[in-house]
């Protein structure tokens, strides 16, 4: 009986996430979402209340929020009770997290910050800061970074017009050769 009904939940779930979409599945968990954000994920872990997302964020797929540490089962108190170890995280506003980046307990990420690919977040990150690796560290200023694609990349306006994919695709790589000839 517990099989079914843990098969009817997940497949509840599913349809909800396929009818209502990523973000109103993810404030249905319960995480604290903010406003025009692109969610990628569809697992939250066990405790997704304690998760604060800002406005204007990117959670790609793969990314994964640990609210707690596991491994503190292995310490005992005088009865033989293993201990607990919960902290949330908070992540604020114009964020963007890569693909298969794990943020870990009790970290706060701060605003207008890039999460590179597969990082692995222990510790707090600050407003304005790239930051990539594992551990992750920031080794960018987000105003570096804005000038950087600037000055490389092309931008939407570049493409105007352009509804064929591969074709805005292949537009924006010869507008990238171009800037970076110069």
């Amino acid at each position: 009986m517990a099989f079914l009904v843990s098969a009817f939940l997940q497949l509840f779930d599913l349809a909800y996430f396929m009818a209502k979409g990523s973000v109103a599945y993810a404030r249905k968990k319960g995480v604290k979402v903010g406003e025009n954000c692109r969610i990628y994920i569809k697992n939250w872990g066990s405790e997704p209340f304690l998760v604060s997302i800002g406005d204007h964020v990117t959670v790609t797929s793969g990314v994964k929020f640990i609210t707690h540490d596991g491994s503190t089962c292995l310490v005992k108190d005088a009865q033989g009770k293993r201990y607990q170890r919960f902290a949330p995280i908070q992540v604020g506003s114009h964020v963007f997290i890569g693909v298969n980046s794990i943020i870990m307990p009790g970290v706060t990420i701060g605003s207008n910050v890039v999460i590179g690919a597969g990082s692995v977040v222990t510790k707090d990150i600050p407003d304005n800061a790239v930051s990539i690796g594992i551990p992750a560290k920031v080794v960018s200023s987000f105003a570096d970074y804005q000038a950087k694609i600037q000055s490389t990349c092309a931008s939407d306006s570049d493409l105007v017009g352009i509804t064929d994919y591969r074709e805005r695709v292949e537009r924006a790589m010869a507008i990238q050769a171009a800037k970076s000839s110069h």
